[in-house]
């Protein structure tokens, strides 16, 4: 079967390293540093066999100890993903650039997205500073 694209968007909130200033929040609190949405039309015969492609960029600093960097996506205010970026401070380098990738069926309709961040480490301290980049790619069967 031919793949179809259904909907695409994007947000580049900022392309470069030290575009925001974006303090990391403590669990279990977390900050929305992008959103992005895809319609998913009813209309369209491919859209009952969607899957929306998200994919997302952050870089982010330790300022203190070592943070873990805990990474969400929620759909509609729901959580469908979430993943632990990670330990940047090492010793000598307090940068780290990662990169998320998650695929999701999505219900027809516009599908809200939003990228979170929080640290789970309560000793730490981290700041987001770019690039961040969040998009979304919906796809589907032409039933061909």
């Amino acid at each position: 079967m031919a793949k179809q694209i259904i909907d695409y968007n994007s947000t580049v909130v900022t392309p470069i390293s030290n575009g925001v200033n974006i303090p990391v929040p403590h669990s279990p609190a977390g900050v929305s540093i992008a959103t992005t949405s895809v319609f998913i039309d009813p209309a369209n015969p491919a859209s009952f066999t969607n899957k929306v492609e998200l994919t997302a960029t952050l870089g982010y600093q330790s300022l203190v100890d070592s943070p873990e960097v805990l990474v969400r996506i929620w759909r509609a205010g729901t959580e469908i993903y979430y993943g632990l970026a990670g330990n940047a401070f090492n010793g000598v380098d307090r940068f780290s650039l990662v990169s998320v990738q998650m695929i999701d069926t999505a219900p027809l309709g516009v599908q809200n997205y939003q990228l979170i961040v929080e640290d789970r480490n309560p000793l730490s301290s981290a700041k987001i500073i770019g690039p961040i980049t969040f998009t979304a790619l919906a796809i589907g069967d032409d039933g061909f």
